[in-house]
């Protein structure tokens, strides 16, 4: 049986390899960075949001996230708005064609993962599945 430093060595190998392979073919064919898309994600999951909440979410400096923003904008993917309540605020969502973006770029993961999950058990499916879950909660607790 494997010790838990070894564990976590071959975890720490596998994990890149396999969120590059799940991004990879379809941002090979676009023109967008794997930042650029997880910011596109993080707005699509906010919809209209402020750029603050997006460094904090993204654990990135606001100039960072400012760059990412404006190269999303001048590829038309995000457009910048004014807060009602307060001008100085900057509010940013998606555009019909960063939406587009998302919507296929996830649907390119989900395929990827149905045909690797396919290669699996029902029973092995659902535990992948229960596992990854019970880690999202522990990652959920850490960050609370």
């Amino acid at each position: 049986m494997a010790t838990i430093d070894e564990i976590t060595h071959e975890i720490s190998i596998m994990l890149p390899k396999l969120m590059k392979g799940a991004k990879s073919s379809f941002l090979s064919k676009s023109n967008i960075s794997s930042a650029q898309m997880i910011m596109l994600v993080s707005i699509h999951d906010h919809g209209q949001c402020k750029v603050k909440t997006l460094s904090k979410e993204r654990g990135i400096s606001p100039p960072t996230t400012t760059g990412l923003i404006d190269r999303l904008v001048r590829s038309g993917y995000v457009k910048r708005d004014s807060s009602l309540e307060d001008r100085r605020v900057v509010m940013v969502s998606l555009t019909k064609k960063g939406d587009k973006m998302v919507h296929d770029f996830l649907r390119t993961v989900q395929d990827r993962w149905r045909n690797i999950l396919k290669k699996l058990s029902t029973k092995e499916q659902e535990q992948y599945l229960n596992i990854l879950r019970k880690i999202v909660g522990i990652l959920s607790e850490k960050e609370g």
